[in-house]
Order: structure tokens, then C-alpha cells, then sequence
């Protein structure tokens, strides 16, 4: 895993937890709290299922590929399903560098 070791924040991106979840506020005000991948609405999912969990803040071109940690246009909202899917390929294409690299 890229971040292993590193499980805050601030160790992952250079910012803290409380600009961090600034960060997600914007977007999901801009998204209006929609997944960028199947356009759901976080609110239609939390209608259905109270305990559902809120879409997470995704950096769309991962950092390990070049993306910026904070630039707003790099960041959008994943609901669970698509951010289970995206970080799988993700980690196949990092080991995949990985193997390349050695």
C-alpha cells in the first residue's frame, strides 16, 4: 500500500486532518455531494441507508501519478462502491510500477 506507515493526513499529503476535511467541504459544495464517477447523490444514499458511509474526498489523478495533494481540480467525491474500485486498480497499477521498477 503507497501509504503504509502513514496513516494520517498530514504523513500522506503535507496538510492536516482540519484542512483536509475544509478541503472536502469545498468540494463536496461544488459536486453537490456528488460521486464524480456514478453521480450519486450522498444525501440519496444516506435517505436510503442512515449508517451508509459519506463519500470520501479522492484525489482523481493519484499523487503516486503525478496528481496534486490539494489542487481543487484534482479532488472530487467517491461514494464506497466506486472508491473501492478505483483504489484496487490503483494499487494494481503502483505494485505494477513497483515490479517495473526493480
Amino acid at each position: 500500500m503507497p501509504w503504509a506507515g502513514r496513516d494520517d493526513k498530514a504523513a500522506r499529503y503535507g496538510i492536516s486532518s482540519g484542512a483536509w476535511r475544509s478541503l472536502k467541504a469545498k468540494v463536496t459544495r461544488r459536486d453537490n455531494g456528488c460521486c464524480y464517477r456514478c453521480g450519486i447523490d450522498q444525501a440519496e444514499i444516506k435517505r436510503d441507508d442512515p449508517d451508509a458511509r459519506d463519500h470520501v474526498l479522492d484525489h482523481i489523478t493519484p499523487r503516486f501519478e503525478g496528481g496534486s495533494a490539494t489542487d481543487m481540480d484534482n479532488l472530487g467525491l467517491l461514494c464506497e462502491p466506486c472508491d473501492t474500485l478505483k483504489s484496487k486498480s490503483e494499487a494494481l497499477r503502483a505494485n505494477q510500477a513497483r515490479k517495473r521498477a526493480s
